[in-house]
């Protein structure tokens, strides 16, 4: 993770004193929102490539104007084009068959600009643009200020890999006055940032090894050994891993007076696998649920399917699911791990909606072990490529 360079780190503390000594003493918005601009365009060029930032830029006021003009002018097809434009941007840019089917055209014109643009940060500005454009339809945006717009979607601590913040939230933080200078605040974003640190440089690099490959437990633990303790590392790993990021993501947004919403909540302490996307990566599984499941929800119900819920709420986790998977990367292992959940969300759904018996502790914590299996064995699709599930399949069962 970017935030464990010590160079860049004692870059952003220092950037992060600036910045709240200013909003003490100064208390205006506009230098506010001015010094948060600089800092956070200082800052990312030192994790991603400047002409990868005035590409992400251009995109940036692109979705601006659209936004504005899907305000004043209501249109869903506007809406759905606008959309689809920015989706075929980030397909060309990520997904090699995408790139393969514009043939010629794409290696001799395309190439050269779009993988220009680090991968780095791409997925999780591109949510918050949909976002933007979405809320400016639905006309539920508080402000269309501009300089607080490029904030939200270039707020450094949050661009990598989260927590995905609304705007509303961004600029309520970002704006409110009794917030500007706040003991407490500080003090909990110093807390997160060394529970953080702790978690990606003590705990994972103990981990990494083992938890990745499962070859190396093998002399001592034999297939089925090696592949399950292995497979509770990576789960272990990719938790610790993850949130001790969003700690530091969200510590450091603290110390500047901004609260970010939460990504974790210990997920594998979850009765059922409902529970745990609840609690699993929560700003981008609220994402999923409100742009993508909630919207093929209300497409399904437009048709004669619609009398059977059940089979619309199937299909609707089956389709965020997949769009889940392909969004982690373009490879088929990340969509066999988008539609396990999918399959395991549907089969919970079907069988809770049968099931009327009341929880006891003994139900809930065999509920909360089958999940982490269930879950566990999900990370194993998650983590190796299709070739190397095959090989492991084979030992297992041969």
């Amino acid at each position: 993770m970017p935030f464990t360079d010590y160079t860049l780190f004692w870059s952003i503390l220092l950037f992060v004193a600036l910045f709240v000594t200013c909003k003490w003493v100064f208390k205006k918005a506009w230098l506010d929102q001015t010094t948060l601009l600089l800092g956070n365009i200082l800052i990312l060029t030192q994790i991603v490539s400047s002409k990868s930032l005035f590409l992400l830029s251009l995109l940036a006021m692109l979705a601006y104007g659209a936004g504005l003009l899907l305000h004043k002018k209501k249109s869903n097809v506007l809406l759905a084009f606008v959309l689809a434009l920015f989706l075929a941007v980030y397909a060309i840019r990520n997904y090699p068959l995408v790139q393969f089917w514009l043939g010629g055209w794409w290696q001799d014109t395309l190439r050269k600009h779009f993988l220009s643009v680090e991968k780095i940060g791409l997925s999780y500005i591109l949510f918050r643009i949909i976002h933007w454009i979405v809320e400016c339809r639905r006309q539920t945006l508080r402000s269309h200020d501009f300089l607080t717009y490029l904030n939200y979607l270039f707020f450094f601590p949050t661009f990598i890999a989260g927590p995905i913040d609304t705007f509303n939230n961004f600029h309520y933080w970002s704006h409110t006055t009794y917030v500007r200078f706040n003991v407490r605040m500080l003090l909990a974003g110093v807390g997160r940032i060394f529970m953080g640190a702790v978690k990606s440089l003590l705990v994972v690099p103990l981990l990494l090894p083992y938890a990745t490959d499962y070859q190396t437990l093998l002399p001592n633990l034999g297939a089925w050994g090696a592949v399950g303790v292995a497979a509770i590392l990576y789960s272990l790993y990719i938790y610790i891993d993850f949130s001790g990021y969003s700690d530091m993501a969200i510590g450091m947004a603290y110390m500047m007076g901004i609260r970010t919403p939460e990504n974790f909540d210990n997920p594998y302490l979850s009765p059922n696998i409902s529970e745990f996307w609840k609690r699993w990566h929560i700003t981008f599984s609220s994402f999923l649920k409100q742009y993508v499941f909630k919207p093929t929800i209300a497409l399904l119900n437009r048709f004669s399917i619609a009398r059977y819920r059940i089979v619309v709420s199937v299909c609707a986790y089956l389709v965020t699911f997949f769009v889940c998977g392909i969004w982690h990367g373009n490879t088929l292992n990340f969509v066999i791990w988008g539609l396990w959940h999918g399959v395991g969300l549907s089969v919970y759904k079907v069988f809770s909606s049968r099931s009327k018996r009341e929880s006891t502790r003994t139900r809930k914590v065999a509920g909360i072990i089958a999940t982490f299996i269930f879950v566990t064995i999900g990370w194993v699709f998650f983590n190796y490529p299709a070739e190397q599930l095959l090989t492991m399949f084979k030992l297992l069962f041969s």
